[in-house]
């Protein structure tokens, strides 16, 4: 009664009227409705598919993204990620639950990316389970531990797609037996990577389909925008 969390923005701190998202006005994230059919990040054309889609193969069904990773969004991802900000995870599965009630998924159960055990410790929690224990709780599903980061990989943050995936090879595992139908969520898409190999190791151990569910997630870049492997890649 006396410290209520609802009556100030969650990214200026501005006193607002209560809502469901923490966002006052002025720092409110638009929901992205223009997305990739597969993927589900922005995309800049008018197809049903980003460019970043074309001529993969991908393991995962479907993929979601609530809003663009940039401005407030990252922000807040930054925050519930390194600033130990775990009460953020109630917000931003606000917007997690928005994009899966539009989705006509059918599912069994909620999982999540898991990261290494040391990093867990040294971060105290994992963010990508906070969203996922939350959005599973709005839904009435249960929330499983399906996976685990068997190995510390280098970070990533500067490596194109083919070399993450070659970082990330055989970093996961099942730990038990998949659900027939999995939604895993994540707090960011990048490359779709990640996503990617913790999709193919859920359908190695049993799921049939795995779709992908995240907070934010990169736009799609113009074909000139981006580095020329990543041009090389795409004409393959």
């Amino acid at each position: 009664m006396l410290f209520p969390d609802d009556i100030k923005c969650i990214v200026c701190g501005k006193e607002m009227r209560p809502n469901r998202y923490g966002l006052c006005e002025a720092c409110k994230l638009e929901i992205n409705d223009n997305f990739c059919l597969r993927c589900g990040r922005h995309k800049i054309g008018i197809g049903d598919y980003c460019d970043e889609c074309s001529g993969q193969s991908l393991h995962f069904d479907e993929a979601r993204s609530a809003v663009n990773y940039d401005g407030n969004a990252k922000n807040l991802i930054y925050r519930l990620k390194y600033g130990n900000a775990k009460y953020l995870a109630n917000t931003l599965s606000q917007y997690l639950l928005d994009v899966l009630l539009l989705s006509d998924w059918q599912a069994d159960c909620i999982t999540y990316v898991p990261i290494h055990k040391s990093r867990q410790r040294k971060r105290g929690y994992n963010q990508a389970e906070l969203l996922a224990r939350e959005l599973a709780e709005r839904v009435d599903l249960p929330c499983e531990c399906l996976l685990e980061k068997s190995v510390k990989t280098p970070n990533q943050a500067k490596l194109n797609r083919a070399a993450r995936l070659e970082n990330l090879k055989d970093s996961f595992r099942a730990i038990d037996t998949p659900p027939d139908h999995v939604i895993l969520v994540d707090d960011v898409m990048t490359t779709g990577s990640t996503a990617d190999e913790c999709s193919r190791v859920l359908k190695r151990a049993g799921a049939k389909i795995v779709y992908v569910l995240t907070f934010a997630s990169i736009p799609e870049r113009p074909i000139l925008d981006k580095p020329s492997q990543n041009i090389t890649d795409f004409r393959k």
